[in-house]
């Protein structure tokens, strides 16, 4: 028997969020994306590529079930003060059952600097839906890993 099929892969349901030391109980997905911003160069006489990293972007991705105001706080404080929203998330790996909890412990990351990008819904009514739910993308200033 192949021994990849008995691999306990994390779960990804076994997590937590939380957006400037609150948790984000009623979200629905959380992500945390750094994409590397690359250079490549070619010379004569090589038929390949040098690339490298120049720089990076760090992105977050909450999608939740509408439960509090803190968005439009956001926006309304941006709108009276001219106060670009600023946040902080941390992301935590919960799953003690999956191989990579057994090999490497609990994973937590945190980004700081975290600004909404993109359209933010203020309102929303759909007769084919049960109920609100935001998917907000942020651009990360830092990242860090513990």
């Amino acid at each position: 028997m192949d021994t990849a099929d008995l691999r306990n892969h994390i779960d990804c349901s076994q997590g937590r969020a939380f957006l400037d030391g609150e948790e984000c109980l009623d979200a629905v997905s959380f992500s945390i994306v750094f994409s590397p911003v690359t250079s490549s160069t070619k010379t004569l006489g090589h038929t390949g590529e040098d690339t490298r990293w120049k720089g990076h972007t760090i992105k977050v991705t909450l999608s939740e079930y509408r439960s509090t105001d803190w968005i439009k706080q956001a926006i309304k404080n941006y709108l009276e003060n001219k106060v670009t929203p600023n946040f902080t998330f941390q992301g935590i790996c919960t799953d003690e059952q999956s191989d990579y909890y057994k090999d490497y412990g609990g994973q937590a990351v945190t980004v700081t600097g975290c600004v909404p990008t993109g359209d933010i819904t203020v309102l929303s009514h759909d007769v084919n839906s049960d109920f609100v739910q935001d998917s907000i993308t942020f651009n990360c200033k830092d990242i860090k890993f513990s």
